[in-house]
């Protein structure tokens, strides 16, 4: 465990589709925020801005996209990032300016990692391109001419529905520690919009054993902000135990980190 100066990250959550034409097709991106951002049109209506993100597990609109599209009805939530069955929907076409892509399933939820930095940031962001787009390409980024080449491959992902990590599974790892939301003005000094406070900390927990005490407060884990309680419970959702992350909180007013291995959930 050691004291951190101030520290700010972004994490992030796709889809199956197939691909007729085997010819690369270069796509240009933009680069706002340390994310890659391309345009897309979905059942032929857009362009809508989408973060490309590797280690997304399923291809995401927001809800308002679905609503705009039909996808959802207009009083539809979507099922949310906390929700353990996300509303999954049928888009007929997916297309990355020449790429075309039929019967794709996307998830319909709110993905504050990635909203909460564009609102405060005034840019454009409906969603995110994930694994199970990108994972039938081989693709190549090149930051410089700010251009990604997809070339189509044989590998076809499973189906998001039947196999989302940590959506369509029960939680499996433990941090060991009680939380309540903090008050942000505890927390803006260090330039965070909220965190959780340690209310308790388990015996023999990953949390104690890194050091973790009752009244610090945790404002980040692996890079993802912890400003409500379900996103750490989201979090935990999709770790793997004997994962090893590193925890930020806030103790006596100053930041500090611990790195903290993942528990197994205990047997009830």
């Amino acid at each position: 465990m050691r004291p951190l100066p101030l520290i700010a990250a972004l994490a992030l959550l796709a889809l199956p589709a197939a691909a007729e034409d085997k010819k690369p097709v270069t796509v240009h991106f933009d680069l706002e925020a340390n994310l890659i951002w391309v345009s897309v049109k979905l059942d032929g209506k857009g362009p809508f801005r989408l973060a490309v993100d590797t280690g997304a597990s399923t291809t995401v609109v927001l809800p308002g996209v679905a609503k705009e599209l039909g996808l959802i009805d207009k009083d539809d939530k979507g099922g949310g990032l906390f929700n353990l069955s996300p509303t999954f929907v049928k888009v007929k076409k997916l297309q990355v300016d020449k790429l075309e892509l039929a019967d794709i399933k996307v998830a319909v939820m709110q993905i504050p990692q990635l909203s909460l930095p564009a609102g405060l940031m005034r840019m454009e962001a409906h969603g995110v391109l994930g694994y199970n787009f990108i994972s039938r390409f081989v693709t190549t980024f090149d930051y410089k001419e700010q251009t990604i080449t997809f070339v189509p491959s044989d590998y076809v992902p499973a189906d998001p529905t039947e196999n989302l990590p940590g959506v369509t599974k029960p939680a499996r790892s433990w941090l060991g520690v009680t939380i309540e939301e903090a008050d942000p003005r505890d927390t803006r000094r260090q330039g965070y919009d909220g965190g959780l406070e340690v209310q308790a900390v388990e015996d023999i927990s990953p949390a104690e054993k890194a050091g973790i005490k009752v009244g610090d407060v945790i404002v980040d884990i692996a890079g993802t902000p912890t400003i409500k309680a379900e996103t750490l419970r989201e979090w935990l959702r999709r770790a793997a135990p004997g994962q090893k992350v590193v925890v930020t909180f806030i103790r006596d007013g100053e930041l500090w980190e611990a790195d903290v291995t993942i528990g197994k959930v205990r047997a009830k």
